[in-house]
């Protein structure tokens, strides 16, 4: 009798494993079908997936906007171009305000900008200016050249070797000038433009004696208040017709007045990209020796270009 149950549990065991195989044989025998248009949701998610979670995002989004967005800071990245052009640093987006009514450069003589009018409408408004005539007057159009600057710099051998944070220089791509040194070993063809070598240079004058005795060639401009801070460490731009600076927006405390001293120069003045639907397309005006441009450099793009068949020599400072 035992022997019968266990054959009957034997047998029902074979059973259940048989039943089992044909269930596993059956499942893997079984094809899955799948609509086209459900493949190509699937394809479609996994790209935006990769799309959206790749690295190449931020590219993607820089290449809408105009610009590049640093996601972490919350700021516009900016950075030299392949040519060494620009500053590398991260600005705070520019209200759009300042440009949205701005389509031309103003353009007044001295004699008619007085204080009140400069401060009422473009002191602190960031609105461009070319002030004409306004320079006329100062012993720095008679005495400011390349030969005085060469005078002041090598007249002490310590002079050139002073290192400080202020002593900017920025060579605008002449490779030749490795350093403020380097600008004044130039041979007398590059200076008297008996040469097809274009050349153009900036730079900060944070040598106390060289700064001393530019002061005295000239004075603030007669539309700037005269209880705002006098004049202080100036900046130098002098170069050859056919060079200048390339389109670059600056990372400096405040607006600024550059003055043309000798040689003809064009501007180009153009809003910043995040501005580029709200705002108006680039602007030119030319300055001759004598006018004064007023611009906030820190928002509003900019290069120039040196026109003629004089050096440029420009002398800017910032007022507060």
């Amino acid at each position: 009798m035992s022997d019968l149950r266990r054959r009957k549990v034997s047998s029902g065991s074979d059973q259940e494993r048989k039943t089992k195989t044909s269930e596993v044989y059956k499942a893997k025998s079984t094809v899955v079908v799948l609509e086209l248009s459900s493949v190509l949701c699937i394809v479609f998610g996994v790209l935006i997936g990769s799309l959206l979670c790749g690295p190449w995002i931020h590219d993607i989004v820089g290449y809408c906007l105009g610009y590049r967005w640093d996601f972490v800071n919350k700021c516009i990245m900016e950075s030299p171009n392949e040519n060494g052009y620009g500053t590398d640093f991260c600005r705070i987006p520019v209200d759009c305000d300042i440009c949205k009514d701005v389509h031309k450069i103003d353009e007044i003589h001295v004699s008619e900008l007085s204080v009140q009018l400069f401060e009422e409408r473009y002191a602190y408004s960031d609105r461009p200016l070319v002030v004409r005539n306004a320079t006329l007057d100062w012993k720095a159009m008679d005495t400011l050249n390349y030969y005085w600057f060469k005078e002041q710099y090598l007249s002490d051998p310590e002079i050139l070797s002073y290192k400080h944070e202020d002593c900017w220089f920025n060579k605008y791509g002449t490779k030749e000038f490795r350093n403020l040194a380097s600008v004044f070993r130039l041979n007398e063809d590059r200076i008297k433009l008996k040469d097809n070598k274009p050349w153009y240079v900036g730079w900060a004058v944070c040598h106390t004696d060289v700064a001393n005795n530019l002061y005295s060639l000239y004075s603030r401009p007669s539309f700037i208040n005269p209880d705002s801070t006098p004049p202080s460490k100036p900046w130098i731009f002098i170069g050859s017709p056919g060079h200048g600076a390339n389109i670059h927006i600056d990372n400096v405390d405040l607006s600024s007045w550059q003055a043309q001293i000798t040689g003809i120069k064009k501007w180009f003045i153009q809003p910043p990209p995040e501005c580029s639907r709200k705002c108006g397309n680039t602007m030119e005006i030319t300055v001759y020796p004598g006018d004064i441009i007023v611009l906030n450099t820190n928002v509003w793009f900019h290069g120039t270009l040196v026109l003629g068949s004089q050096l440029s020599l420009v002398l800017t400072n910032e007022y507060d």
